[in-house]
């Protein structure tokens, strides 16, 4: 339900329930109470056994002809033969009908059936009832009781599956008619669901929160569709200023149910499809986005010299229609702008300006208020906030959820949590630079930030994106917030709740080094406080952080999946790790550890220099004790929708 594949684990039946299934679904067939013993006993009271059966019997086949196949075998029947026979009994037409449905891997409805088979959505009907009534499939009820509004009842209709058997028996026994039918129904299933994310992609631009349930519908079909086209399949175009917006639609959608090394593989293959068949603009769509991808696994240099390609052959195209120069300015702009990301990430970020720059001016040429524009904005502020132009950062922030704002007129849109963040974090870090001079009007910034931060965290839970990666990095940043308001205790929950879902979704990652880092310099804030008031709580605070601080420890110079190279809090770490101890009187564990650090520096200074990975989003997070510096640009998933 819900688009899910849920796997069941099914229990043998009693007796009783045993006998009351068999005779519910062999109710056309007169059974009489020994028969139905009979048979229930040879099942061995298993549901899917006892089903089977049931529709053998609706076939035509007689007590005694199933009880003596039983018999074969002690405990079972003979699946595939019992199938066999149930197969070959249907009419030639119905037989190819239900080699065409073995294309669905779970729940379908009648319009979807009609799609795929090729006929009316009435006669569809008739012929799912038919093949019900024979027990091939299954029939669920459950759109009929689910409600688009509370006032009336969903227009979802009944939702039907075919027997896991009965699959499992069509994918063995398909012969080469069979297979050409089986091939015709998958190009249907892929026309169909490729239109169907379309569609989902464009109402994700007005109201995310109807889209978000369609995906969770759709989850399974969808990403089979994807599947299927990254085999084969004909390449989206690009070539008209609606067709890219709606196929950028479609990859901002797939941010929300497919994982990057999938996004990845399908990038690859339509680009490669699309150069082959002399599609030169959706070769240049679909490799900016494969090297977003690249940009969120860190690979940026990777990432930039694919661009070089895409580049140089947008430079030879030419076109006298308008909207194909448009189009074509908008592939442009997406090149420049997924260049930018991977120059921001890696602190090139004068060269990264240029290229944003560069980016809006091609697409504000073409189009306005749209998702991909505001993309580009926060982008930019995310650049300016790297280079540590904070008010120029939080303008293109607010101007990034105006354009939203004003292109949907909704706050319930997919990247809304993640604009209401940046403006926050915006407001933190011209707070952090007036608290100096102007401790007054620093503390108004925080509480702006926290209050966006909020409106953030609530958004997210209005869609049902809450509680995932996003949440932890708007949960630290607010944390941070609190810290700079010296209101360390609510500030230490905040953070506490961002690393137990980061360790929850990102083991091992650096994300979660630094949120044990971060959790043990709240402790080790606190603890100095109590110190210096003379509370001997002090000693509980630093215990707690020498615990976080030497988790963190561990995974820096031993559990890292980034080539051992340390996080950029790793210093504070040191220095504060090897202070708590100190503190604690732990003289041997402090030489133990003052020789760990030494020898990884040692390590680390043998390394070649490159990019160091960077993790997290591109709004800030920072130690309390103001030791660590900010944290960097975090992959493009999470930067736009959270997921």
């Amino acid at each position: 339900m819900g688009g899910r594949i849920i796997e069941v684990h099914l229990n043998t039946l009693s007796r009783a329930s045993s006998v009351k299934l068999l005779q519910n679904c062999s109710h056309k067939t007169l059974l009489e109470d020994d028969a139905v013993e009979n048979l229930v006993s040879k099942c061995g009271n298993h549901p899917l056994s006892l089903k089977v059966i049931a529709g053998h019997l609706q076939s035509g086949f007689t007590v005694p002809e199933v009880a003596s196949q039983l018999d074969r075998l002690p405990r079972q029947p003979e699946f595939s033969q019992r199938l066999q026979e149930m197969f070959t009994a249907l009419p030639e037409q119905l037989q190819g009908i239900l080699i065409k449905l073995s294309v669905f891997r779970t729940w379908f409805d009648a319009e979807a059936a009609a799609d795929v088979i090729g006929c009316h959505r009435v006669d569809m009907k008739f012929e799912l009832h038919y093949l019900k009534c024979r027990h091939l499939i299954e029939q669920d009820d459950w759109g009929q009781f689910t409600r688009s509004e509370p006032s009336r009842p969903s227009p979802q209709e009944a939702r039907y599956s075919l027997h896991t058997l009965t699959r499992f028996f069509l994918q063995d026994n398909r012969t080469p008619p069979m297979a050409a039918l089986y091939i015709q129904a998958e190009h249907n299933f892929v026309k169909l669901f490729w239109k169907r994310l379309e569609k989902i992609g464009k109402l994700a631009e007005t109201n995310s929160l109807d889209a978000l349930a369609q995906i969770d519908d759709n989850r399974v079909h969808l990403e089979q569709c994807l599947d299927l086209l990254i085999r084969e399949g004909a390449v989206p175009d690009v070539s008209k200023t609606k067709r890219f917006h709606k196929q950028y639609s479609v990859c901002m959608t797939w941010e929300l149910f497919l994982d990057i090394s999938k996004r990845l593989k399908f990038c690859q293959n339509v680009a490669e499809r699309a150069l082959k068949q002399g599609n030169r603009r959706s070769y240049c769509f679909y490799k900016a986005m494969e090297a977003e991808q690249l940009v969120a696994k860190f690979q940026y240099g990777k990432a930039i010299q694919m661009l070089q390609k895409p580049f140089a052959i947008l430079g030879e195209l030419e076109s006298v229609d308008q909207e194909e120069k448009n189009s074509m300015k908008l592939v442009k702009a997406l090149l420049h702008y997924v260049k930018a990301h991977a120059l921001g990430c890696m602190q090139k970020n004068g060269d990264a300006l240029s290229e944003i720059k560069t980016s809006l001016q091609q697409c504000k040429s073409v189009s306005g208020n749209s998702y991909f524009a505001a993309r580009l904005v926060n982008q930019q502020g995310a650049i300016y906030m790297n280079m540590g132009k904070y008010m120029e950062s939080l303008d293109c922030h607010l101007n990034a959820y105006e354009i939203l704002k004003k292109s949907a007129a909704s706050d319930l849109l997919l990247d809304v949590p993640t604009y209401l963040m940046n403006i926050g974090t915006g407001y933190s870090e011209m707070g952090k630079d007036v608290r100096q001079q102007k401790p007054l009007e620093a503390i108004k910034h925080f509480e702006k930030a926290i209050d966006y931060y909020d409106r953030s965290l609530s958004t997210e839970k209005r869609l049902h994106m809450d509680e995932y990666i996003k949440t932890a990095l708007t949960l630290k940043n607010k944390a941070m917030a609190y810290c700079h308001l010296h209101r360390l205790s609510e500030g230490l929950r905040m953070a506490e709740q961002s690393l137990t879902i980061r360790r929850k979704y990102l083991p091992q990652n650096p994300d979660v080094c630094r949120g044990l880092i971060f959790v043990a310099q709240i402790h080790y804030d606190m603890g100095r406080e109590k110190q210096k008031s003379g509370d001997v709580g002090s000693v509980e605070e630093f215990q707690q952080a020498e615990r976080y601080f030497g988790e963190a420890a561990e995974m820096e110079v031993s559990g890292r999946p980034d080539e051992g190279f340390p996080t950029v809090d790793y210093e504070a770490l040191k220095h504060e790790y090897l202070d708590v101890l100190k503190r604690l009187c732990k003289n041997d564990e402090l030489q133990r550890r003052k020789k760990i650090f030494m020898d990884f520096d040692r390590k680390v200074e043998k390394r070649s220099v490159s990019p160091r990975k960077q993790s997290e989003s591109s709004q800030s997070e920072e130690s309390t004790s103001g030791s660590s510096s900010n944290e960097e640009a975090e992959d493009e998933q999470q930067t736009h929708t959270g997921c």
